[in-house]
């Protein structure tokens, strides 16, 4: 009986979306359809906001000016479709999602229709509310691309969609991430047993020397039955540190080999091939970014603030945008001071990263993270050919 009321619940909805494709609720919008059959565009601009998920989408119109029309769902196949039928309607369709888990799948198939897709970033929409439905996600998604239409360019935060060569080529490289935190998971899981056996202290136990002394201490400490099982658990552990060691340095190679086919005509000293491949493929494009506000946006590094009226507080960095670029950077900004001392972003903090000063390590951690932020501006000057590196005193790689 549910599984019948559930299927007729769904007929209907697909019936009444098509009925709102045709002719939408308000008598005056009806009367321009029908006037329109003939022209084949009843309106300038049809404005849709989609919340997607793996089953149906739900979704919000808006014609021209209008009010927003009742929430309708289908299945994304049938999604599609309700498209096509949208640009017999008007000469302009924009519709608006937010980018998830399911990628950019939806905006290349938008693209393809001729429907102006915009993706933007995830979010709380319905903030402040104690009432939360997918319905009213599509409303106010809708609502924001109104106001966003209309010239108020806060209203969404914009995500720029990648080629699909683009993604796949990131994704090869985030690949490579996967198999490092699965191989220092299971490092971990054998420091957790070692920990529980009595040994604090377990170094790199999964290497051969030290996994061989290590046994010897816990042969001394327990009896055969307790050092059997403990052995066997750590071999198991070890097959799998094994194969994501293999992956990883197979992967560690071919992203070194690429950066290597490449000129190095700008290969700065102290950015190795492994760091520069992997910046370039998550920045994608370089010439992307406008200023470079919009570079440091992007890294996260920027400082966050609390403040009204004569009370000014700065807060830690505010991590929006890519993480993995943020990781590259700071990782890089520690390695300046030893390879690029005459950075002219670098005097400012020179004296918090020598060994010999008194400077904190909440000091030096808070450097590395300024020095990653104006780090990352200059490599995208150098990218775009907006300056030379010897005009910002790095040095090239010999």
């Amino acid at each position: 009986m549910k599984k019948n009321r559930s299927e007729s619940r769904r007929k209907a909805s697909e019936g009444r979306a098509d009925c709102v494709s045709a002719q939408p609720v308000s008598r005056k919008v009806s009367r321009a359809d029908q006037s329109a059959e003939a022209s084949q565009a009843s309106a300038e601009l049809i404005k849709l906001g989609v919340d997607t998920h793996a089953g149906p989408y739900t979704f919000a119109r808006m014609i021209d000016h209008g009010g927003i029309q009742p929430c309708q769902s289908l299945s994304p196949e049938a999604f599609l479709e309700f498209l096509k039928k949208q640009r017999t309607l008007a000469r302009r369709v924009v519709m608006v999602y937010e980018a998830g888990p399911y990628g950019f799948w939806l905006y290349r198939q938008a693209s393809e229709l001729g429907v102006q897709c915009l993706v933007c970033a995830p979010e709380r929409l319905s903030r402040g509310r104690k009432r939360v439905n997918d319905k009213i996600d599509a409303r106010e998604l809708l609502s924001r691309l109104d106001r966003h239409l209309a010239g108020n360019s806060a209203a969404l935060r914009l995500v720029r969609p990648p080629t699909l060569e683009q993604e796949m080529s990131r994704r090869a490289a985030r690949e490579r991430n996967i198999y490092r935190k699965e191989r220092q998971r299971w490092i971990g899981r054998g420091r957790s047993l070692l920990h529980t056996l009595g040994i604090s202290r377990p170094g790199r136990w999964w290497e051969r020397d030290r996994h061989d002394q290590l046994l010897k201490v816990l042969a001394q400490r327990y009896d055969p039955s307790v050092c059997d099982q403990a052995r066997e658990e750590l071999d198991r552990y070890l097959e799998f540190i094994s194969l994501a060691s293999d992956k990883l340095k197979e992967l560690t190679d071919r992203l070194k080999s690429s950066s290597a086919s490449k000129s190095n005509a700008t290969r700065l000293k102290g950015i190795g091939p492994l760091s520069s491949e992997l910046l370039d493929r998550e920045m994608i494009d370089w010439n992307r970014f406008a200023n470079r506000r919009q570079v440091s946006s992007y890294t996260g590094l920027c400082p966050g603030e609390d403040s009204s009226g004569d009370s000014r507080m700065s807060l830690s960095i505010d991590k929006h945008g890519n993480p993995r670029v943020r990781a590259v950077l700071v990782e890089l900004a520690w390695l300046l001071s030893r390879y690029q001392p005459q950075y002219t972003r670098l005097q400012r903090w020179k004296w918090v990263f020598d060994p010999a000063s008194k400077a904190s390590s909440s000091m030096r951690k808070k450097a590395a993270v300024a020095l990653a932020r104006h780090l990352a501006v200059d490599l995208w000057r150098i990218k775009t050919g907006r300056a030379q590196p010897r005009d910002l005193g790095l040095s090239l790689a010999a």
